[in-house]
């Protein structure tokens, strides 16, 4: 008799034996692939099936009857409910583990590259407090009662947080004395619900923060709230203001300063920059130094030809290079970037950096047409990656080496695919964990042709 296909609903017992994208632990129902979140590698786990296609189905680990010995009991009290975090029920060295792996498969999969050693990833001493960056929810409940905090898995529902043992302590305490400060100014819940959401930047180093309120238009009690935190925080530097474009829109306006300061210091191995709450500015401080200082290695810059830095930020990446290298050339397209990288050049005191404040996907052609050449090629990308055009022209450039930075590891592998395509394989390549106790993993590539054309000294 044939077997029944399985239906959503279906309880089945699953050994899972590998991580998945999106934190799903994997395993094999009589052949179908079966995605399970919350599972971990390792268990026998009673799973219950919520979507099933041709392919593969998908189900949430209902109990556990044989633990995998990687499994531990999640510290956070919100996990299985929270969507911040998905592999706090891991133990570290088991998260490194399947990260790594994850990566493999996804170079040999997608890229083609099995070849390639990646290396062991880099660890965390202490991997808990590291972000510098958070993104709160708010809204009011059916009694009228503010909540500031975070989403519920798959869900837009915002729950009464009690705390993120991945944030900055210092963003924790503005998000629970604007909670506590706002539930007294706001008149009723239809002025409360007026807070969409909290955003926190901090600096490590300085230990200062600045808070944006995302709000629909600016409510009456804007101004009061920044004067009670600003009173009330210490180590908060400023408040902003940010205008939502919709309730549910993930979009806004840039931010507006209502009191205090607009900008941080950040100090990445030895070195500051101005840091704006609306600039992309790497999320962990501890990683981004080794980050800078791997790709300065890997650059190998010694005065010779130029740089081109392409998603350049902040000038994370630029402003080291460009000290040693003949001059220097950066792209960024958000405004708020740009206007942060301008303020470090000249913090820095560098005269040979060019900065275009443009998207790197329609300038970059322009230098290829040009015949343009540069020493050492620098890419950021966003999670999308690069794409076939920006590899295309980058490897038209000849440069002697391409470095590649990536916090997704499919789109990593289809970007390294296409610079091979075009000459440039891959030599090395460098995982680091940048984000622990989620699934998602930063990794550095190093790109070099076989044989190359020789250089002039320096663009024309």
């Amino acid at each position: 008799m044939a077997t029944m296909p399985l239906q959503p609903g279906d309880r089945i017992t699953l050994r899972l034996d590998s991580l998945a994208a999106g934190g799903e632990a994997v395993g094999r129902h009589e052949g179908l692939a079966v995605f399970a979140m919350w599972g971990c590698p390792g268990d026998e786990a009673d799973v219950e099936v919520t979507e099933v296609s041709s392919r593969f189905a998908r189900g949430l680990v209902r109990g556990v009857l044989t633990p995998s010995p990687d499994r531990i009991a999640a510290p956070c009290p919100h996990f299985a409910s929270c969507g911040g975090c998905q592999i706090q029920h891991i133990a570290y060295p088991a998260q490194l583990r399947h990260k790594t792996q994850m990566l493999r498969d996804a170079l040999a999969r997608i890229g083609g590259l099995a070849e390639v050693d990646t290396g062991d990833i880099w660890s965390m001493d202490d991997p808990w407090r590291y972000r510098n960056r958070a993104t709160y929810h708010a809204d009011v409940d059916g009694s009228g009662v503010l909540r500031l905090g975070f989403t519920l898995h798959h869900s837009h529902e915002v729950f009464a947080l009690r705390d993120c043992a991945l944030q900055h302590p210092l963003a924790e305490r503005t998000r629970a004395a604007a909670l506590d400060v706002l539930s007294r100014l706001a008149q009723g819940p239809t002025e409360r619900a007026a807070l969409l959401g909290l955003e926190t930047l901090v600096s490590f180093s300085d230990g200062r923060a600045i808070a944006t309120l995302v709000c629909q238009g600016r409510p009456p009690f804007v101004a009061s709230l920044a004067e009670e935190l600003m009173a009330r925080v210490d180590g908060l530097a400023g408040v902003c203001l940010a205008r939502a474009r919709g309730r549910l829109s993930p979009h806004r306006s840039p931010s507006e300063s209502i009191a205090g300061e607009e900008h941080l210091s950040e100090r990445l191995g030895g070195s500051a920059y101005r840091v704006s709450p609306d600039s992309f500015f790497q999320v962990n401080p501890t990683q981004a130094s080794r980050l800078v200082k791997l790709v300065s290695d890997w650059a190998s810059v010694a005065g010779r030809g130029g740089v081109l830095d392409l998603y350049t930020g902040v000038g994370t990446f630029l402003l080291p290079l460009a000290r040693a290298a003949h001059h220097a050339v950066g792209v960024e397209s958000d405004a708020s970037a740009f206007a942060d990288a301008r303020a470090n050049l000249r913090k820095w005191r560098l005269g040979n950096v060019t900065l275009y404040e443009r998207k790197v996907e329609r300038i970059l052609p322009r230098f290829a047409e040009r015949d343009w050449r540069v020493d050492v090629i620098v890419l950021d990308p966003p999670r999308k990656g690069c794409g076939p055009i920006v590899c295309a022209a980058v490897a038209r450039l000849n440069p002697r080496r391409i470095i590649l930075i990536s916090c997704h590891p499919a789109t990593l592998a289809r970007d390294l695919k296409s610079l091979a395509s075009l000459g440039y394989p891959v030599r090395r390549l460098q995982p680091l964990d940048m984000f622990p106790h989620t699934w998602h993993v930063e990794a550095a590539a190093l790109c070099e042709p076989a044989s190359r054309v020789a250089l002039p000294s320096h663009p024309q």
